[in-house]
């Protein structure tokens, strides 16, 4: 990131991503998203990645579709929207350009980088949810979905751009 881009993004583009993170962790395909909106999966593919807007009556149906309170999805919101700006990023309640929202533009970085596309299949034991952070450890470091870290953390975004694709064996 070059220091003339500014980190500014909106409450929606945060909820956008969450939506996205929670779909991955469930297993749940675009087209089946799509499907519950009666839309193509391109269309919905434009929703997800902020080309579209997302209306509040959509908000719940998708919630609903996935069996999520859309309550604990914008408690998550702002908490992550804190996060950000205290690292630095205005987060403000207007429509931005996609063009113009840092943090969708490097989300999209992130979900084509070659550390995401070769991540491991998820395992649900123990996992925690991109609900439940960011997470602030006694040890004063903070847990985060991958997705945040990359648009916070340099190196974590740096060895996600550089991973090479792994190879998985079937035993």
């Amino acid at each position: 990131m070059s220091t003339e881009e500014s980190k500014v993004t909106t409450f929606s583009s945060i909820l956008l991503i969450l939506l996205r993170e929670i779909r991955v962790e469930r297993n749940i395909h675009q087209a089946q998203v799509a499907d519950l909106f009666g839309k193509t999966p391109s269309a919905w593919t434009k929703v997800e990645t902020g080309r579209s807007p997302l209306s509040f009556d959509a908000f719940f149906r998708l919630c609903n579709g996935m069996h999520i309170s859309p309550t604990a999805v914008m408690a998550a919101m702002e908490r992550y929207a804190a996060l950000l700006s205290q690292n630095g990023w205005a987060v403000i309640a207007t429509d931005l350009g996609f063009n113009e929202d840092l943090l969708l533009r490097q989300a999209q970085e992130y979900w084509a980088s070659p550390g995401f596309r070769s991540r491991p299949p998820q395992v649900n034991w123990g996992f925690t949810s991109v609900l439940n952070g960011p997470v602030y450890n006694p040890n004063g470091t903070i847990t985060l979905a991958a997705v945040f870290q990359f648009v916070l953390d340099p190196t974590f975004r740096q060895q996600q751009s550089n991973t090479q694709p792994a190879v998985h064996q079937h035993l």
